[in-house]
């Protein structure tokens, strides 16, 4: 395997470097984040329901992960400084447009094209990175530029929440604004250009056979608990093209001289199962920041600024996990940090798989801390094993790949865990009903006639309300439960990933 190649750059350029970068990612990631603490009002006043508003984050995550997968080939046509100019310039503008929004067919194109200027920033992010610091230093600049990546959930609810208690939902859409400027201006002055690769052809047809297949398979996940699944025709034509795309894509694939994915990527065992682990982070984490606001403030009735203070915590622990493995990763066996992170939120998923809707503010903090210290965790470790085996010259293509995969995960995290909330909370919702009769002795106790009177019209209306409750906070357990069961299940899966040995400076 040919060595490393360390771009040529002074030490103070180095951490300058590594500045711009780690505040370019919090720019993206401020973006993926700060929407979800202000959906519940976001839903108000765009009059949607609890699925269509979920379409604000999903489309933001699904045209980044398509972007995604052509960055590295436009980072080579043009340039990788001048890609990673051209989408801070396009992260400003949008955020912009983006808060002026007053529809919800508004907001989601404007999060869409966000969503897909914004792609090439953590792939080109990491990439620059690794350029810059020699290979037995990947763990450390991985872990800085990771503090970016966990700052912004820390930050994000909270001044969110105060943004959108104080003004409005739209304001914190404008908070990124400035990071890009600084960002770009760091970018213009320190980054190095790339070399480029004008010859370097590109496989339209596997990227649309590829695409097609990631957009069809989550609009059948978005719209199937609506439509009824496969009982709907729309639900069949989806599935029946993302299977189409997903088809073409392999056969093309394995026919061509120049496929969209080179083979070398997924032939080398280290990076497949490290895209099988983050794609798995992607749908914890990203899809987690969802739920626990709408259960925040939809069914523990906290307001958006203290449900923002609620989940800072979280954040705080993913860069206390990021720092104690930037530390530990040269030091130990990267696997067992990696381990160690997905036990801890294991806890954190088995601690909210039991909470009632009186759940106290501390214990929810508990479990919020403990499930960010995870992600911290497994970041760094799961990035550098992941990379570790993997020949220099497939890097760029293999971050693309990377984020691609997370971004991906964390898009249909958001719809497995919507939707199996929503049909929980309807199978809840009906199994309660079947109860409420006037020959069920329970409806006949003394305490009732004031609060779940039958008679009553204030009555049936409480106990209506009740009934919805219920099967909402049931629908939150059945979803970390399936976190729950999705890392149990993975965890024995470390030890296939093999440890390079790490050289000392």
């Amino acid at each position: 395997m040919t060595e490393h190649a360390v771009v040529a750059v002074s030490p103070s350029e180095r951490r300058l470097i590594a500045i711009t970068v780690a505040v370019a990612t919090i720019v993206i990631v401020l973006d993926m984040n700060i929407a979800s603490i202000a959906l519940p009002h976001m839903q108000g006043s765009l009059s949607a329901s609890q699925d269509q508003i979920i379409w604000v984050m999903t489309a933001f995550f699904v045209s980044q992960a398509l972007t995604t997968a052509c960055g590295g080939w436009i980072a080579g046509r043009i340039g990788r400084r001048r890609l990673y100019l051209i989408s801070l310039a396009g992260l400003a503008v949008t955020a912009l447009l983006a808060a002026q929004s007053s529809s919800l067919a508004e907001i989601i194109f404007w999060r869409t094209l966000q969503g897909a200027l914004g792609a090439p920033i953590i792939p080109l992010s990491q990439a620059i990175l690794l350029d810059i610091y020699p290979r037995e230093r990947h763990g450390q600049a991985l872990s800085i530029w990771g503090i970016g990546v966990m700052v912004a959930p820390v930050m994000g609810p909270v001044v969110g929440g105060w943004l959108t208690d104080v003004a409005s939902w739209h304001a914190i859409y404008l908070l990124g604004a400035p990071f890009c400027v600084l960002a770009f201006i760091g970018t213009w002055i320190w980054v190095p250009a790339s070399e480029r690769d004008t010859t370097r052809r590109f496989d339209w047809f596997g990227f649309g056979a590829f695409a097609l297949g990631l957009a069809a398979l989550q609009l059948t996940l978005d719209r199937g608990e609506i439509k009824g699944w496969f009982d709907s025709g729309e639900i069949v034509i989806y599935a029946a093209l993302a299977a189409l795309g997903f088809y073409l894509f392999v056969v093309h694939s394995l026919t061509t001289d120049h496929p969209f994915l080179p083979p070398g990527l997924l032939g080398d065992r280290n990076l497949s199962l490290g895209l099988i682990f983050v794609f798995l982070v992607g749908m914890i984490v990203f899809a987690t920041n969802v739920i626990l606001p709408l259960f925040l403030q939809n069914l523990a009735g906290y307001p958006v600024m203290m449900a923002g203070f609620i989940m800072a915590p979280r954040g705080l622990g993913s860069v206390i996990g990021l720092l104690f493995a930037g530390w530990l990763v040269n030091r130990v066996d990267p696997r067992l940090l990696v381990l160690c992170g997905f036990a801890a939120i294991a806890y954190s998923s088995w601690e909210l798989s039991i909470m009632t809707m009186d759940v106290s503010m501390g214990h929810f903090i508990i479990a919020s801390v403990f499930n960010g210290a995870g992600t911290g965790l497994v970041w760094v470790p799961l990035t550098t094993l992941a990379f570790a085996t993997l020949a220099p010259h497939h890097r760029n293509e293999a971050a693309n790949l990377w984020a691609l995969v997370r971004t991906y995960g964390s898009a249909v995290g958001i719809s497995i865990l919507s939707n199996l909330q929503s049909s929980t909370r309807t199978e809840v919702s009906a199994r309660l009903t079947e109860h409420v009769h006037p020959y069920n002795p329970m409806m006949n106790e003394p305490y009732l006639p004031d609060l779940w009177s039958l008679d009553e019209l204030t009555g049936l209306a409480r106990l209506a309300r009740e009934i919805a409750r219920q099967g909402a906070m049931m629908g939150y357990i059945a979803d970390f439960t399936l976190l729950l069961g999705i890392i149990f299940a993975t965890m024995p899966f470390l030890v296939f990933l093999r440890v390079r040995p790490m050289r000392t400076r």
